[in-house]
């Protein structure tokens, strides 16, 4: 999975227009998802309890079947990758890319585990990918074209590998008022520290939420046939101390801004955290509201 917006990508300031350039964008999403793979790697079976849903809704939306060859980008721990592995057997097999080398190995770890020899893992950017144009019989992307400097190209780039009448199945995070599960950490951090208003055009969790954004980004990028619905779920975690240690060690921006704050200020910050946070308690356990935005499109 990739999450998490409300904090946007960092701005040089030694630039005289203050805009980081594509390239700079990419490695400081490179930096800080490398940052986070350990923390993927220890939650990922909670991730796989809490999103497999999503991960049915990808193969389903993508009308996966045996036999056929499937590009899931933005593999991040290995889901939907290892999902889609099981269901295209036999005959079938998956190409995983991640920006990330260290999410890479995360993925590769977690299919060798599995005993899934279909799967071949590789370090790669979505904006420019390197197969064969009309490579694939589908392809996924799960909480990752948001992170993309450019969305369009990242999406064209697919759309060039994919067979003609090939299906696109994605998910990105719907709009913040939707997404609880984040926007009540990101609220608390805004008490501790200046948070400066979001660049719509950044990379981030909410790029692609907008009413309109998503279907017109598969548009541009030639895509047609193109459906978008908002689909909630509830993440669910142990205990509030589990709340918090998960949070903070998955969703990458948000641990990169949790690193400049003096660690004088991290207990105030949790406690303040975990108070917010216990509006979402049920018994011991919290349950919280996520709403991602799935999309599926054809290439024409």
């Amino acid at each position: 999975m990739r999450y998490v917006r409300g904090l946007t990508a960092v701005r040089d300031k030694s630039k005289t227009d203050g805009m980081p350039t594509p390239s700079e964008l990419t490695s400081q999403q490179k930096q800080q998802w490398g940052a986070a793979a350990p923390g993927w790697e220890r939650h990922t079976d909670w991730f796989d309890r809490n999103t497999g849903e999503t991960a049915k809704w990808l193969c389903d939306a993508a009308r996966l079947q045996p036999g056929q060859h499937v590009l899931d980008v933005a593999c991040g721990s290995g889901q939907p990758t290892a999902t889609i592995a099981q269901v295209v057997r036999p005959g079938g097999r998956v190409d995983a890319t991640d920006l990330s080398p260290e999410m890479v190995e995360v993925t590769r770890r977690k299919v060798e585990r599995m005993g899934l020899d279909n799967v071949e893992v590789s370090e790669m950017d979505a904006q420019s990918l390197a197969f064969a144009d009309q490579s694939f019989d589908a392809a996924t992307c799960r909480f990752g074209l948001m992170f993309c400097p450019d969305p369009v190209r990242a999406a064209s780039e697919i759309r060039r590998v994919l067979r003609p009448g090939a299906r696109f199945a994605l998910v990105v995070w719907d709009v913040p008022a939707k997404n609880p599960f984040f926007t009540s950490l990101t609220g608390v951090l805004s008490e501790f520290m200046p948070m400066p208003a979001p660049d719509p055009t950044a990379p981030g969790a909410f790029r692609l939420a907008p009413p309109g954004e998503l279907a017109r980004v598969l548009g541009e990028a030639g895509f047609r046939d193109i459906a978008v619905e908002s689909r909630p779920m509830t993440l669910t975690y142990a205990s509030l101390e589990d709340y918090w240690q998960i949070q903070t060690d998955i969703a990458a921006p948000l641990k990169a801004a949790l690193a400049k704050l003096d660690a004088a200020q991290i207990p105030a910050l949790k406690a303040r955290a975990l108070e917010v946070a216990s509006s979402f308690l049920d018994g011991g356990t919290v349950r919280v509201t996520a709403t991602p935005l799935c999309a599926v499109a054809t290439r024409a």
